[in-house]
């Protein structure tokens, strides 16, 4: 059984709508936009945050620019996102960014689920493994940090 979710969107914070596409977003996006949590965004964000051209003035990348993966034009804001599709898969292909945007639970049911395969399997236990590891010890008058700030600290 298939346990349920909601992922937030990495710009805006608001959980992405179940009827459209989830779309992961590169480092580029990162780049730009630097207070983002994850890497899955919602499609309206794409649009209204996204940009027209990667080159500066002198008909080069700006500076800093993180160049769209290989064999992709590199143009403009669509140039820079990795994959589009559903929730389930995209928390799948990317479980770091699944987990700060609120795919726990259903990342830990498939990683101990029966039917999974065992590649994705041991892939998703070693990032949950790191994601456990990671959560802060709480202790008195301690401030404790989200395990997203954690996540983030390490980027």
């Amino acid at each position: 059984m298939s346990v349920a979710f909601r992922i937030r969107c990495c710009l805006c914070g608001r959980n992405i709508p179940l009827a459209g596409d989830a779309v992961v977003l590169d480092a580029e996006w990162q780049r730009r936009f630097p207070d983002m949590n994850g890497t899955i965004a919602c499609e309206t964000c794409t649009s209204r945050n996204g940009w027209n051209c990667c080159i500066g003035r002198q008909g080069a990348f700006v500076d800093g620019h993180i160049a769209a993966p290989e064999g992709i034009v590199d143009v403009d804001c669509w140039s820079h996102i990795l994959d589009r599709g559903t929730h389930r898969a995209a928390v799948l292909c990317h479980p770091r960014s699944g987990l700060l945007q609120g795919a726990e639970p259903y990342l830990r049911s498939v990683a101990a689920r029966r039917g999974t395969r065992p590649d994705v399997a041991a892939e998703l236990r070693a990032v949950l493994q790191e994601w456990d590891a990671r959560a802060p010890v709480p202790g008195p008058g301690r401030l404790r940090a989200s395990r997203s700030q954690a996540l983030n600290a390490r980027r």
